[in-house]
Formats: C-alpha cells, sequence, structure tokens
C-alpha cells in the first residue's frame, strides 16, 4: 500500500492498546517483525507519512500525540479492510499542527493464513521505540534543510551521512535522487529507500525523495511508488519551511527516450512536458510566492559551467546527460519568473558552484557522489534576512558555501 493512499482512522486511544514506552534505537528495532525503523517521509504542516519495512505479513497502527503520553491512534483503512501488508505498512497522521511536536510509535501484529488462505491467524502485537518528529511550519523564523544525492547503494557513505545528519538534524532531508543504482527488485528497493546502511535515517526528521535518472531504472523501479511515494503520488512538488521555499522536480532519464536499452518504456520528455504546466501554476502560489527564498532541488543539474570529464565526451560526444538540457529549456524562463536563487542538483558526482550570472538569475549548487571520498552533505540555513548554504565532505571540509540575501 503506497504511503498515505488509504482513507485513514484517528481516534483516542483506550488504555489498554497502550503498553509501556520503548527508547529509541539507531538502527533496526528490535523484534522479529521489523526490518527497518519507521520512516518519515512527505512533512506537511498538517501530516506526515509513517512508512515501516517488514520482515513478515503483518497488520498494524501508529500510535502518536503532542506529549511522551501519545494517547491517539492512526489506522490505514481502504473498503473496509485495516492494513495487512507484506513488505511494508504505511500511514498517513493528518490534521496534525504547523510546528508542532509529535511523539509516535508504531504497533504490529504478524498474521498468517492457513493452507487454504482462508483463515488467519494473529500473533503477538510488537511495538517499535517512541520517537518524535515536528511537523513543517511555514510561518517559521528559520529554516534548516540537508540535501543528499547519488548514494548509490554505498552503505559506508549512508552511514556516515546519517551520522552527521543526527549531529545536525535540521528540519527536512532532501534525498536528491540515485539512492540505488538501479531498482532490479523489491527487496533492493525496500532495503536502500527504508533501511540504508542499518540506518534509522528518517526516523525522527522527514524526508522527501526527488527522484534521479537511477531511481527509475530496473524491474522493479515501476513499484517505488508502493513504498516510497511522492506528495500525491508525484515526484514533483513545493513544501515550505519558514523563510524557505522548494520546488522538488523530477528530471526523468539522462537519455533520450528512444534509447534501445528503455525497450520503449519511458516518455520522460511528456513527464517533463506536464511539469512545466504544473510549474506555471505552482509558482503563483502565495504559500510559495511569499517566501523570502525560492530555492528547487532536482536530480540532474541544467547547467554545468566547467569541463566535462574525458570519458563522458567519448560517450556523449557533448554535455548531453551531464544536464538535464530539455528540462533547461521547459523550466528555466518558470525558474526565472519565480524568483527562484538556487537550483540545488548531484547526478555529475563532481561537487560544483556556479553563481547567478547574466542571463541566469539562479545559482547551480551540485552534490557529490557515491564513494565516501566523493560523498558530500548540503545544508542550507535560512532565517528571513539571509540564506546560507555549505557544500561539506564526509572529512567536514567545507567545499563551497556562499550567502544570499532576502
Amino acid at each position: 500500500m503506497a504511503a498515505g493512499s488509504a482513507v485513514l482512522a484517528q481516534r483516542p486511544l483506550r488504555a489498554a492498546e497502550t503498553p509501556a514506552a520503548k527508547p529509541a534505537t539507531v538502527g533496526a528495532e528490535a523484534g522479529t517483525l521489523w526490518a527497518a525503523a519507521p520512516v518519515l517521509l512527505n512533512p506537511a504542516p498538517d501530516g506526515v507519512s509513517v512508512v515501516c519495512a517488514l520482515r513478515q505479513p503483518a497488520t498494524g497502527w501508529v500510535e502518536y500525540g503532542e506529549t511522551a503520553a501519545l494517547g491517539r491512534r492512526a489506522d490505514a483503512r481502504s473498503n473496509g479492510f485495516l492494513a495487512f501488508e507484506d513488505k511494508a505498512l504505511a500511514f498517513r497522521l493528518e490534521g496534525l499542527r504547523p510546528g508542532t511536536t509529535y511523539h509516535y510509535r508504531v504497533h504490529a501484529a504478524a498474521v498468517a493464513f492457513n493452507p487454504s488462505g482462508r483463515r488467519a491467524e494473529r500473533g503477538a502485537t510488537e511495538t517499535t521505540a517512541t520517537r518524535s518528529f515536528r511537523t513543517l511550519d511555514p510561518g517559521a523564523a528559520t529554516a534548516r534543510l540537508t540535501v543528499w544525492n547519488d548514494t548509490h547503494e554505498n552503505k559506508a557513505t549512508v552511514r556516515a551521512l546519517a551520522a552527521r545528519h543526527r549531529e545536525l538534524p535540521g528540519d527536512v532531508l532532501v534525498w536528491n535522487g540515485d539512492v540505488t543504482n538501479d531498482i532490479v527488485s523489491d527487496e533492493l528497493l525496500l532495503d536502500e529507500y527504508l533501511n540504508p546502511g542499518g540506518e534509522a535515517f528518517a526516523a525522527t526528521v522527514p524526508y522527501f525523495l526527488g527522484r534521479g535518472n537511477h531511481d527509475v531504472r530496473g524491474r522493479a523501479a515501476r513499484r517505488l511508488g508502493q513504498y516510497v511515494p511522492g506528495p500525491g503520488g508525484r515526484y514533483f512538488h513545493t513544501f515550505r519551511q519558514g523563510p524557505v521555499a522548494c520546488l522538488v522536480l523530477d528530471t526523468g532519464e539522462d537519455k533520450p527516450d528512444a534509447t534501445p536499452a528503455y525497450a520503449g518504456l519511458n516518455d520522460f520528455a511528456a513527464l517533463r512536458r506536464e511539469q512545466r504546466a504544473w510549474l506555471a501554476r505552482a509558482i503563483q502560489d502565495p504559500v510559495f510566492a511569499t517566501a523570502p527564498f525560492r530555492i528547487a532541488c532536482l536530480h540532474i543539474p541544467l547547467v554545468w559551467e566547467n569541463p566535462v570529464p574525458e570519458n563522458w565526451l567519448k560517450v556523449w560526444g557533448g554535455f548531453k546527460g551531464w544536464v538535464c538540457e530539455d528540462g533547461r529549456e521547459q523550466w528555466q524562463d518558470l525558474l526565472e519568473q519565480a524568483g527562484v536563487r538556487l537550483v540545488i542538483s548531484g547526478h555529475t558526482h563532481h561537487p560544483a558552484w556556479f553563481p547567478p550570472r547574466a542571463g541566469r538569475s539562479f545559482g547551480q549548487l551540485i552534490g557529490g557522489g557515491p564513494l565516501p571520498a566523493q560523498a558530500t552533505t548540503i545544508r542550507i540555513d535560512a532565517d528571513t534576512r539571509e540564506l546560507r548554504f555549505a557544500v561539506e565532505n564526509l572529512e567536514r571540509k567545507v567545499l563551497f558555501q556562499d550567502t544570499l540575501k532576502a
């Protein structure tokens, strides 16, 4: 079941439904059911999704509240059924208050059907540790964002990024594409997007996934949205935290849709055109348009002004695929019209910063690559007067930094 796709029932808990709390841990949960710690996904001022990877088929619910006493329950309901999933349980908590801390834990019980498939038996309930998160707040005085990119299944890199994220957690994480090499199976999908490196990477700070070109490749790529959907089922959207409004765009593949290896299964050119029409409307939304700082996250950069590596030139004969030429043609005029100051990308595995210049009013910032020696964290700190960004490697050396004034 896709996160947040079901109708949810949310109600006060009865006393019998509230087992004793357990402390939070860094990695996977104890017990036989949990394959990973809970993941908070697609935060909003009034809600968040909670996704839990499973080791066996189970049903479950989320217990949550504004204090450690919790007191409310959310179920995933669809056509009279409560949640029962083989690989991951997903819930959407709704009706929350902006900028508010909520405590939560997930309960689940294994369910097994007899050989005839007609009769089910329910096992004992297992409960995750109790954790907390904070909802987004468009009216907040400050914003702190973290951006990762191009981890490509490198567990050592993800563990180091997660450790730094725990030290400087911020308000939200944007994973800006190429989480995997290719999504070849459901097992890999669940492992890399919900349990990367065995880390509880998004159990307290929610994340948005921005798709990269490797996130749309492989036999199981079409099932990504079953477990890690974008808001509203799309990987292009906006969000706002305090003075920062962010566009998340989906650049799709880095090769033409007619490339033989795609076997005629792709039409990302149409998706980029669809996003142009959507973008023209989205930038008019007062929540976005009134933000002191407007930025964008998209996997394949729109700008590259350094030499392209020789091996890429041999394959492509130029910049094709190194930048998203079609995305630039479809979106740049609207990004300029919207007053976007900063575009954040990955893809090249070569961190770079191209400041604004004549003919391009936004700066292009690019993160690093999958190896520990290449990987970067991008941090954004903003108030109503200025936005500061830094690109930092795993040795905590700042590679690029700058300040934008409102």
